[in-house]
């Protein structure tokens, strides 16, 4: 508990985790500007933030400023994402309180979130340090430094490192907060992170990567993940792209989700194509358009499609 009594974060509220593959394979492709260092933007900007120690991990990414735009739009399309990737606006809105007094920020400040793993945040945009200093020494957090930035600590454990630009969160007593810093080695280095993220796509407003070399998934498949694009006439669709070690393997992840299209009693899925891809390790996709049934980032939720590429080992 804080000092005045509240626990900050309780639940934490984590996207859900599961298991990551085996076998790792090459990506299929290459991408110069990516590989040289090139200028990123959305996804592979925030994928750039995130060590690439952190491969293994589930990554979901927020574009904060675009989902804010599109839970005023259409909140029942939306609304779902309304914490928008931010742990603290989730709990503020499950207890009723006001976010910009109790931590010094909301989600008006913020421009993207990633989530690494189930406990640790990175969040950019405009942040008043001495405002959020203030009120995370209200709930019982202790001031220290930091490069580039102050460093709050939880006696509880948990800690808050805070700049200008970046906000991050651990609520592992064991991890530090992601860097300030973008790190020198990346996840957005990594061949298979690079030519999942081409296939989601940049302009995604958000996005979970659902980890590399772990062994509870098919070992047909080296990295997926799950994006969801806004349209013009403010419609949504999302796409699964999954990096497979063969053709025979894409084949196999193909059959596994037109299984459960073919299945899909809710209508879920309705009208989804999914492609099995081409080359020695293709990237198969899966594209269905959001509905009442279909919400953006539902999958992180009921694990409809996580469970599929899990299954049959």
């Amino acid at each position: 508990m804080t000092g005045n009594g509240r626990r900050v974060l309780r639940g934490c509220v984590a996207t859900a985790l599961v298991g990551v593959i085996g076998a790792g394979a090459a990506a299929c492709g290459d991408d110069s500007a990516d590989s040289a260092g090139g200028s990123r933007t959305g996804l592979t900007a925030a994928l750039a933030t995130a060590p690439e120690t952190d491969a293994g991990a589930v990554l979901t990414y927020t574009d904060v400023t675009a989902t804010r735009r599109l839970v005023k739009q259409d909140k029942k399309l939306y609304g779902g994402l309304a914490s928008y990737g931010i742990p603290e606006v989730q709990q503020a809105q499950y207890e009723k309180l006001p976010l910009k007094e109790t931590h010094g920020f909301d989600e008006n400040d913020v421009n993207t979130s990633l989530q690494i793993g189930s406990d640790r945040w990175r969040l950019t945009g405009r942040f008043d340090v001495n405002a959020i200093t203030d009120g995370m020494k209200k709930l019982g957090y202790t001031q220290g430094t930091i490069d580039g930035g102050v460093l709050l600590k939880n006696p509880n454990g948990g800690q808050v490192a805070v700049s200008s630009s970046v906000r991050s969160l651990s609520t592992s007593p064991d991890a530090p907060p992601p860097a300030l810093a973008a790190p020198k080695g990346s996840v957005a280095d990594d061949p298979a992170h690079q030519a999942v993220a081409r296939c989601i796509g940049d302009d995604t407003f958000y996005a979970t990567f659902y980890g590399k070399g772990g062994k509870s998934r098919t070992p047909d498949v080296t990295l997926y993940a799950i994006g969801a694009t806004a349209e013009a006439d403010g419609t949504s669709r999302e796409r699964l792209c999954a990096l497979t070690v063969s053709p025979e393997g894409a084949k196999r992840t193909a059959d596994k989700l037109r299984a459960v299209t073919a299945s899909d009693s809710g209508k879920r899925f309705e009208g989804a194509t999914v492609d099995a891809g081409s080359g020695g390790t293709p990237m198969v996709t899966m594209e269905w358009a959001n509905n009442p049934q279909a919400l953006p980032g539902n999958q992180n939720r009921t694990m409809q499609l996580p469970q599929a590429l899990m299954s049959g080992r």
